[in-house]
Parts: C-alpha cells; structure tokens; sequence
C-alpha cells in the first residue's frame, strides 16, 4: 500500500524547462520519507529507470528491503530475488506520468492540456503567478479545480481541490538543477489530505544523480516480465 501511494504521488511531481527533444531515458537516485496517519514514518530509496520508447518505470528498491517494481501499461509487477510475488492494477500509466512528460518535454503545462483540462485565469500573487485549471466534465465530480504557481519561471507547486473545494493534494518543489538543458526539482514536498477526517499523509522526495540518455545500463530500462 505505501509503494502505491509514493508511486500515485510520483505523477505529479516534476516541471520541464529547456530543451529535452533528444532525451529518451532517465535514471534517478530516489529517497522517499513519508510521515503516514498515525504518525509513523517510512523511508524507501532505490533507483528509477524509465525510457519513453520502451514505456516501463522501474524502481530498483535497496531499502527497506530489495524489491523490483515495474510499471507497465495498467499493471504493478513486484519481484523479489528476480520472482513475480505480487501484480496489481496501477494508476501510475507511465506514458502519463512525469518521468514521460519530462522526456517529451510537454510538463511546462503539467500535462493538463492534453488531459483536456482549461486554462481559466491567470493572477499574480508576489513573487508567483497561479494558473487555474478546470477540469474536463466527467472529471468535475471529483475534482474542481487545480492551482500551478510558478516562480521565477519554474512550476513551484500544484494543488488539487475536491468538488466541494477542499484542498485534496498539494506539491511543493524545490532546489531546481539544471541537468542538460533540463531543469529537475531534485526535493519535492507533498501533503495529501485525505477525506471524511481519515489524516493526512505527508512525503518528502528526493532525487539525486539524475541521469539523461543512459547508454550503461541497456538491461535495466526493458525489465523483463
């Protein structure tokens, strides 16, 4: 339940800037601190492998115990020692995701664009401007509205109203490298506010050595299943 929720979490987690038209793969460190709602915590790191062509996100866990996750079209395969023990359905689509947008350089719009959302104003607030977005009819009764602040020109956070208006999810990013022509968020901060008075549950995400066009690891980017 916990990879699900750092995986759903992932979807929305980076901006794109630059010029990424060659990139095809990336590979990335991934360190995840999550405070869950009774106030424990779980720590997760491995590495991220993703490449636009193959369409398969690979987290390779070290930690808390050695396990592969793979993504691919609708299904989660979780391997152990090089086994199946688990296959589940997955939300995480990879050719929907972040690590997909980024490559194909379209995230400057967060992706909402081509989920057929509609830009419905623009205000300047300090240092930031917000963009409101509505969402398309069959999505209007889950989610009102979705909030993008920039800041100095890159995507600073994102934040989902429900229906009713209530603040559902909010992301956070900081510390912005510039990696190829690319700029990465390499800290992400994310609060998902559960319903009926459920909790909260709170993440820090970090990325380090992140990696574009890896030619090292063929293998590790077309895990087989």
């Amino acid at each position: 339940m916990y990879k699900k929720i750092v995986l759903v979490c992932l979807i929305v987690l980076l901006s794109f800037a630059g010029f990424s038209q060659q990139a095809y793969r990336i590979k990335a460190d991934i360190f995840t601190k999550t405070r869950l709602i009774d106030s424990t915590f779980q720590i997760s790191k491995g590495t991220l492998f993703y490449d636009k062509n193959v369409k398969k996100i690979i987290f390779d866990f070290s930690f808390p115990q050695k396990e592969k996750v793979v993504l691919f079209d609708t299904i989660m395969y979780s391997f152990r020692a090089d086994t199946l023990y688990a296959k589940s359905l997955n939300l995480l689509i990879p050719d929907q995701s972040l690590f997909h947008f980024i490559l194909m350089g379209n995230m400057a719009n967060f992706g909402l664009d081509q989920a057929h959302f509609e830009m419905k104003g623009v205000e300047k607030k300090g240092d930031m401007v917000i963009t409101t977005w509505l969402p398309p009819e069959f999505l209007r009764q889950t989610i009102s509205k979705v909030l993008m602040a920039t800041k100095n020109k890159l995507l600073y956070s994102v934040t989902m109203l429900d229906s009713k208006g209530n603040v559902v999810s909010r992301q956070i990013l900081k510390n912005y490298k510039l990696i190829q022509g690319i700029d990465i968020p390499t800290e992400i901060l994310i609060a998902t506010y559960l319903s009926n008075n459920q909790g909260n549950i709170y993440q820090i995400i970090t990325m380090n050595n992140v990696i574009l066009n890896d030619t090292k690891s063929n293998e590790k980017y077309n895990y087989k299943l």
